[in-house]
């Protein structure tokens, strides 16, 4: 028994070398697997201006700046491709509105608070503010107004800045007053009139946008028919009779002096007496309608839902279908537009951006 066990010992460690050398090569392979080496080299994310939800447009001279969704900042001149902007830091909040403020600085707002500003004419851009803890959206930009910026947005939300929009100081909307109003003119939207903001009161409501009227006031536009009046620049507000009872999104400059507001389902009033009395123009349809411009010739051009550009060469009292374009899924809104040379506009919306030809093709 003893000499056979001997003569097996030797052929049983001759038959363990290949299990040991499967056990290093796995080893090795193992080691190499989770050692640390450099990551490949991918290119870089490429934005399509044509895919990406744009929400707002600014111009100064043949610079145009796109802001919208996820943060993303489209910069370009006109007749050049769109480049994406550096933003320092990157959020990746929903951008809502940009405006320049003077020929280099641009200012564009968003949700969360979120405020950023650049000086070489939309190319970077830095955080101005920022706020985790009351992400409440900031949904328009104003100004400078006699030296005073003006953000404002969900809830009342309403802040100003002195520096050029460096700093930001959130205030109390000062409303004298303070009440709801009910609509009593044929101009009622019955299915804008429901409760909005921290319970409807004046100054917890939605602010939309914001005009400087000819006579040196603002005015203050948002949800329920709100429309503020302020004599001494943004320090105090007296609301003006109500003329429709929807959300207003948006105002405009005419070049005589005259104002133009819009909104919900094809609502749009013009004002020739800084605010005091309103008109409402005639459109061919009830599309909501989020943006607007004035082009070279004086004609006032608002889009909406649908794809719908809408032009009116008389003021604002009468517009007619001027372009509407195809969309891709069920979104096709159009948010913002700026007017191009040779009658052509350049919107924005959920689609992203398009140049069309007014009475032509996209």
């Amino acid at each position: 028994m003893a000499a056979t066990s001997s003569r097996a010992a030797p052929a049983a460690f001759a038959g363990g070398w290949p299990a040991y050398l499967l056990v290093l090569i796995v080893l090795g392979a193992a080691i190499y697997a989770f050692s640390p080496r450099p990551q490949p080299s991918f290119p870089a994310t490429q934005v399509f201006p044509d895919r990406l939800l744009v929400t707002s447009l600014a111009a100064n001279g043949k610079r145009v700046i796109a802001v919208g969704e996820q943060g993303h900042i489209l910069f370009g001149d006109t007749g050049q491709p769109f480049q994406e902007a550096k933003v320092d830091p990157q959020r990746g909040s929903m951008l809502t509105r940009v405006a320049f403020i003077d020929d280099h600085t641009a200012i564009a707002v968003g949700h969360d608070g979120w405020i950023v500003r650049s000086e070489d004419r939309g190319e970077t851009w830095k955080e101005a503010a920022f706020d985790a803890e009351k992400p409440d959206p900031v949904i328009g930009i104003a100004g400078p107004f006699d030296d005073k910026l003006f953000a404002f947005g969900a809830f009342g939300l309403y802040e100003t800045s002195t520096d050029g929009g460096k700093t930001w100081s959130k205030e109390t909307l000062n409303i004298a007053d303070e009440q709801k109003k009910k609509v009593v003119d044929e101009n009622a939207d019955p299915f804008a009139n429901f409760e909005g903001g921290g319970g409807g009161g004046l100054a917890e409501r939605h602010l939309n946008a914001m005009v400087h009227a000819a006579d040196g006031s603002l005015i203050l536009l948002g949800e329920q028919g709100l429309m503020l009046k302020s004599k001494d620049n943004g320090a105090s507000w007296h609301s003006l009779p109500q003329v429709y009872a929807g959300s207003w999104f948006g105002a405009l400059n005419l070049p005589d002096g005259g104002l133009v507001a819009f909104g919900m389902r094809g609502n749009a009033f013009v004002s020739r007496d800084s605010g005091a009395t309103w008109k409402k123009g005639e459109l061919p349809n009830n599309v909501s309608l989020f943006g607007g411009t004035v082009m070279s010739d004086g004609s006032i051009v608002l889009v909406g839902d649908n794809n719908c550009v809408f032009q009116s060469t008389d003021g604002g009292a009468h517009f007619k279908l001027a372009a509407q374009a195809e969309h891709h899924g069920l979104a096709a809104g159009l948010a913002s537009v700026l007017p191009l040379s040779g009658g052509a506009v350049l919107t924005a919306g959920d689609n992203g951006l398009m140049v069309q030809k007014l009475g032509g093709a996209s």
